[in-house]
C-alpha cells in the first residue's frame, strides 16, 4: 500500500514539473512572438523625426537605444528572428534547449539595457515583461542542468590536449592566462590614457564669438580631450571638419594644421 502511495506521489510530482516546464516555455514563447513580429512589422525600432533633431547630447537612452538598434535594418531583423526562431523552438520539447540558450543572451542584453541605459523605474511594464521572460527561461533551463552538465564534461574529454592530467601543465595555463590579463590591461590603460589622451590647458569646447557671420568661419571649435591633438571645427550650416592641433606649453602658443596627427600651423597659429 505505501509503495502504491509513493509511485501516485512520484506521478504527480513529474506531472507537476512537466506542467511548470511547459507553462514556463510558452509563456515566454508567445511574449517573445510579440516583440519580434511588433520589430517586423515596423512597431520598434522606431524614432521620432523631433528626436532626430535634437543634439545627441539631448537625447535620453530610451530614444539613444532605439535609434542604435533601428539604424541597420539587417541588424533589427536578425534581432527580431532570432526572438521568433527562439520562440518557436521552445514550443517542443526536442528543440527547446537550443531556443533557450539562444534567447538567453538576448534577454539578458534586453534587461541590461533597460536597467542601465534606458533606466527604466522598476514597475515598468517593459522591464518587467524583460525580467519575466528572462526568469521564465531560466526556469526552463533548470530543467536541463543534467544535459548540460554531461554535454560539457564530455566535451571537455574530447577536447583535452593530453590524455592524462599534468600538475605542471596547469601550472602553465595558469601562468598564460595571468600573462594574458596583465598584457590586455596595459594595453587598454595605454590606449585609453597614452595612446588617445595628451590632455592641454585648453581642451574643451569653445564657442567663437567677436567675429562677423562668415560662413567659412567656424562657430564652435571642439579641442577633444579623448582624442590626442584633434581639434573639430563646427560651421553655422552643420558642416564639421577635422584637424591637428598642438600646444607649447613653454611658448604659451597652438598651432592647428590640416590633417590630423600631423603638426603644423598653415590653419592657425
Amino acid at each position: 500500500m505505501s509503495g502504491s502511495t509513493k509511485n501516485i506521489s512520484f506521478s504527480r510530482l513529474q506531472k507537476l514539473r512537466a506542467l511548470v516546464y511547459l507553462f514556463v516555455r510558452y509563456y515566454a514563447a508567445f511574449t517573445l512572438l510579440g516583440y519580434g513580429f511588433a520589430k517586423v512589422m515596423g512597431a520598434q525600432f522606431t524614432v521620432l523625426d523631433s528626436q532626430l533633431a535634437k543634439p545627441m547630447g539631448d537625447v535620453s537612452g530610451f530614444w539613444l537605444t532605439w535609434y542604435y538598434f533601428g539604424y541597420s535594418l539587417i541588424y533589427s531583423a536578425i534581432v527580431a528572428w532570432a526572438q521568433i526562431a527562439g520562440a518557436v523552438l521552445l514550443c517542443f520539447r526536442r528543440t527547446a534547449l537550443i531556443g533557450v540558450v539562444l534567447l538567453l543572451p538576448v534577454m539578458i542584453n534586453i534587461v541590461c539595457i533597460d536597467l542601465w541605459v534606458i533606466k527604466f523605474p522598476f514597475d515598468s511594464g517593459a522591464l518587467r515583461n524583460a525580467v519575466f521572460v528572462l526568469c521564465a527561461l531560466l526556469v526552463a533551463l533548470c530543467f536541463h542542468v543534467g544535459d548540460l552538465y554531461r554535454f560539457l564534461c564530455n566535451q571537455r574529454a574530447d577536447l583535452a590536449l593530453f590524455t592524462r592530467w599534468h600538475r605542471w601543465s596547469q601550472a602553465v595555463s595558469i601562468v598564460v592566462v595571468i600573462g594574458m590579463i596583465a598584457y590586455t590591461a596595459h594595453d587598454g590603460y595605454w590606449l585609453a590614457n597614452v595612446n588617445n589622451r595628451d590632455p592641454t590647458a585648453i581642451d574643451g569646447a569653445w564657442k567663437v564669438q567677436g567675429q562677423q557671420q562668415d560662413a567659412d568661419l567656424p562657430d564652435w571649435i571642439y579641442f577633444e580631450y579623448n582624442r590626442a591633438y584633434m581639434t573639430v571645427f563646427h560651421f553655422a550650416n552643420g558642416k564639421s571638419e577635422t584637424h591637428d592641433f598642438r600646444v607649447d606649453n613653454t611658448a604659451k602658443s597652438i598651432g592647428i594644421g590640416q590633417q590630423w596627427l600631423t603638426s603644423g600651423s598653415d590653419i592657425f597659429k
